[in-house]
């Protein structure tokens, strides 16, 4: 069974439905892929903007974002990420093509060593989701790549237009928002939903109730 994942958040819960079902012996073999969306095309390119003040115009106010932030950081605890929401916000087109290479050199499992580091740098440590610097550091500490290569590949127009057509499509899918779970190429799950839904899911397609 594949499934495509546009953006990282909520894919422990989905990591955990997956240990489930095959702890069930349940009938279904899996495969994971990232693929590209933006969120917010109209983010600038690195450096950036200061990530608090850019939600607080877009999301009414300080005493707004606080109370956002507080709730992730609580239901993020529960995950085992420990959200933080200083530093910048930045485009992340180039983030997509890393993750698409990572796929290419070292497949699924160096895509998801790439994107599990990436995420961290981002929404864990502060890190500019744009920088190249952190990026390449991301890309070696996956072991997808050395430093140097990443940095080489980022300077280079290389997947630059296969990410595009990527965000174009799932922006011709209807995707408006993320996390957003594609099973199959057939069915969307929209949201962080649970670790026992995505379970539900896969017993469904496994019994055959559920088509995908």
């Amino acid at each position: 069974m594949n499934l495509t994942l546009h953006v990282p958040p909520g894919f422990r819960r989905i990591k955990k439905a997956i240990a489930q079902a095959e702890a069930a012996n349940l009938p279904l073999d899996f495969s994971i892929r990232f693929a590209p969306f933006l969120l917010d095309p109209t983010l600038p390119e690195t450096p950036g903007e200061v990530k608090r003040e850019r939600y607080e115009r877009k999301f009414g106010g300080k005493e707004k974002v606080k109370a956002m932030e507080m709730a992730m950081i609580e239901r993020g605890r529960g995950e085992g990420i420990e959200f933080s929401y200083g530093g910048v916000v930045s485009q992340t087109t180039h983030s997509h093509r890393l993750i698409e290479k990572a796929r290419q050199l070292k497949g699924e499992q160096g895509q998801l060593a790439f994107v599990e580091r990436t995420f961290s740098t981002y929404f864990e440590k502060e890190g500019d989701p744009g920088s190249f610097d952190l990026l390449a550091s991301d890309a070696e500490a996956a072991e997808v790549m050395s430093k140097e290569e990443a940095l080489t590949f980022l300077n280079s127009d290389e997947l630059k237009k296969e990410v595009q057509e990527g965000i174009l499509k799932a922006q011709m899918r209807g995707i408006s928002g993320v996390p957003f779970t594609i099973i199959n190429d057939k069915l969307g799950i929209s949201g962080a939903q649970e670790t026992d839904t995505f379970l539900d899911v896969f017993k469904r397609i496994a019994s055959g109730e559920l088509k995908a």
